[in-house]
């Protein structure tokens, strides 16, 4: 689900981006919904600050008669929401350069001002175009895998990974990279729904098929390019062979 938050001072004209973008969800995309519906820039603050989202359409007024414009605010959602695609909705069309300058990054600039049908034709294009976008990005992660070890993040390739089995501590996993060992906090099963290049071998043990270095069938055993070596249940046998095939 991609959240859409939008802040217009002006609460009629909020309304209407509301039901223009409710219209939208209901035609074209229920992988949108809309999260937030602000008049000010303190809303969107605290939420962000609550909710920490993640691949956010932003729609913002410039002029908010607050002690933020929307170019600033987008810089504080450019920051917590790395991935935003931010859609400027305004009749302020000359201030399209300070957004270059605060390098926010905007996706679009809609002019309030003009025909209703050419208003709402502009703001769907561009919701459209930040689905898209959204949907290119979250496939390319897909091909990655990332986990935190407190406030650091990691990110990666999928060839790194060799397996990630239970830890003796409860809710920690390790992970066996080809870059090294980690522990972080996370479930095998959400592990295994959310990177398809996983494959279960046990209750305990994911492993990345493409890092197997040889199969002992005869002892029910896998052998993993960095030395290491893991038993896999007796029923995991038949699919296995199907994925050597696959990988090799």
């Amino acid at each position: 689900m991609y959240p859409i938050i939008m802040c217009e001072d002006d609460s009629i004209q909020l309304q209407q981006l509301n039901d223009l973008i409710k219209n939208y969800i209901t035609f074209h995309s229920n992988l949108l919904k809309i999260e937030l519906s602000a008049t000010g820039p303190k809303q969107v603050v605290d939420y962000l600050n609550k909710n920490n989202p993640q691949h956010g359409i932003y729609l913002l007024d410039i002029d908010l008669q607050a002690d933020m414009n929307g170019i600033q605010l987008a810089e504080i959602i450019r920051q917590q929401d790395v991935q935003a695609e931010i859609i400027f909705v305004t009749t302020h069309d000359e201030m399209a350069p300070l957004t270059l300058k605060h390098k926010v990054a905007a996706l679009d600039f809609i002019e309030k001002d003009q025909e209703l049908n050419n208003f709402r034709q502009e703001l769907y294009d561009a919701l459209g175009y930040a689905k898209e976008l959204i949907d290119k990005t979250r496939t390319v992660q897909k091909k990655g895998f990332s986990f935190e070890v407190g406030t650091q993040v990691y990110n990666l390739d999928k060839s790194e990974v060799v397996l990630v089995e239970a830890s003796d501590i409860p809710h920690r996993l390790n992970l066996s990279s080809t870059n090294g060992q980690f522990e972080f906090y996370g479930k095998l099963t959400e592990l295994e729904e959310k990177y398809s290049f996983l494959f279960r071998i046990s209750r305990s043990c994911l492993i990345n098929p493409e890092n197997i270095h040889h199969v002992d069938f005869s002892i029910r055993e896998v052998g993993l390019i960095d030395g290491s070596s893991r038993k896999f249940s007796i029923g995991k046998s038949k699919k296995l062979k199907r994925i050597i095939q696959e990988t090799l």
